[in-house]
């Protein structure tokens, strides 16, 4: 009887783990700009998706509210409780979307700042500290509608938040506001109610200077400027004084949750109005005559340089349809390389550093977005008799 030995073979030598190694890693750097692309897609995806939801609720709205598509702004301060007025409260009570539950995802920032406003975390108060006209609280509430104690306590605070008042996405002032009131178009810094004719109505549009699917109504937001958007330490709202932000401690207590963490930038809720320079009288401007902006909608899907500029936004239109509109102007710092101003429809002009020293619609920028959206007065001025209607 003979005995047959087997050779039996170890584990893998050094070299050929190392070559192993080798081969996933190529393999991981190949893979993961694909998946970084196909995350990046599927987040504009799912924009796109909550905001055609958004779009059949304000259609289900206007059929019930004698063509208005919304009843207000996001606003607490200036429109009102976020809990009976503001489009996310319409599309709440409709029980057609939850906006606090569906935000934008490729947004850094997920909170608005009228968020910070309800909860009495800023500084801003019952009379808007840039409006002389007061808002709809009656005169001498200062903060009372603010905060834990005016909505009932902690657990109805907490259900506030819970029940998605909340959102990560800019209106227009076409939809917020209509037209402006004001003669020459938009007043600096008012934006309450009155300062417009809206908010946007089948009215608007069939009596308008253009169609439904030429009238923007909201995008991604924008972060807020300076220390209305950033969320400070402590537990006491700061004076306007003094610059304010939204405070952490307070924002956390009320939704009895971390939502916030020091430093974070919370959203614009709505666009400014008629508020933009158009002088070129080539492109139809004149000296003196302005334009809507759309500053705070930010393409901030699928950039192409450094900066975050160069990406686009996917905006909703009154018809319904969701469109992206891309950011194809020029960044004019002294950065090198193929740049983009990070802005849809607005010109902006920048110092040496980037900062931005100042706003207005130019050849580039009203090229952008002329043929996708509607810039101008919605509806013709009415004027007295014997005086010119102004657009």
């Amino acid at each position: 009887m003979s005995i047959r030995w087997q050779k039996v073979r170890g584990g893998f030598t050094l070299v050929e783990l190392l070559v192993v190694i080798s081969i996933i890693g190529v393999l991981a750097a190949l893979l993961l700009p694909s998946l970084a692309a196909a995350r990046a897609s599927a987040n504009a995806s799912a924009s796109i998706s909550n905001m055609s939801g958004f779009g059949r609720g304000f259609t289900i709205y206007a059929s019930q509210n004698d063509g208005k598509m919304c009843s207000a702004a996001f606003d607490h301060n200036r429109d009102g409780d976020i809990r009976q007025v503001g489009w996310v409260a319409d599309l709440i009570d409709l029980k057609v979307s939850v906006p606090g539950q569906a935000l934008d995802a490729g947004s850094r920032n997920k909170i608005s700042e009228k968020v910070g406003d309800y909860m009495g975390a800023t500084g801003n108060s019952a009379k808007e500290v840039d409006d002389s006209t007061p808002g709809p609280w009656p005169a001498g509430t200062g903060f009372s509608h603010t905060g834990e104690t005016y909505f009932g306590g902690d657990q109805k605070a907490k259900e506030v938040w819970q029940n998605g008042y909340n959102t990560n996405y800019a209106t227009t002032w076409h939809f917020s506001r209509g037209d402006p009131t004001a003669v020459d178009g938009y007043a600096s810094n008012k934006k309450l109610p009155v300062d417009g004719d809206g908010p946007l109505s089948e009215n608007h549009l069939a009596q308008g200077l253009t169609s439904a699917a030429r009238v923007a109504l909201m995008g991604p937001a924008r972060a807020g400027d300076g220390l209305d958007a950033l969320v400070g330490p402590g537990n006491t709202a700061n004076s306007p004084a003094t610059g304010y932000g939204a405070v952490a401690q307070i924002m956390n207590d009320f939704a009895g949750q971390q939502i916030v963490k020091v430093n974070d930038l919370l959203v614009e809720s709505f666009n400014d109005g008629m508020n933009v320079p158009f002088e070129d009288t080539t492109l139809g401007g004149a000296n003196g005559k302005k334009v809507h902006e759309f500053g705070d909608i930010e393409p901030l899907h699928q950039p192409k340089d450094n900066t975050g500029g160069g990406g686009y936004a996917p905006v909703l239109f009154a018809d319904g349809h969701v469109e992206k509109i891309a950011d194809t102007v020029a960044y004019n710092g002294t950065s090198t390389g193929a740049l983009y101003d990070g802005f849809i429809g607005n010109g902006v002009a920048r110092d040496g550093n980037g900062k931005i020293t100042a706003v207005a619609i130019d050849g580039p920028s009203y090229q952008e977005i002329t043929d996708k959206i509607w810039i101008k007065r919605l509806r013709n001025r009415q004027s007295a008799a014997g005086s010119v209607n102004e657009q």
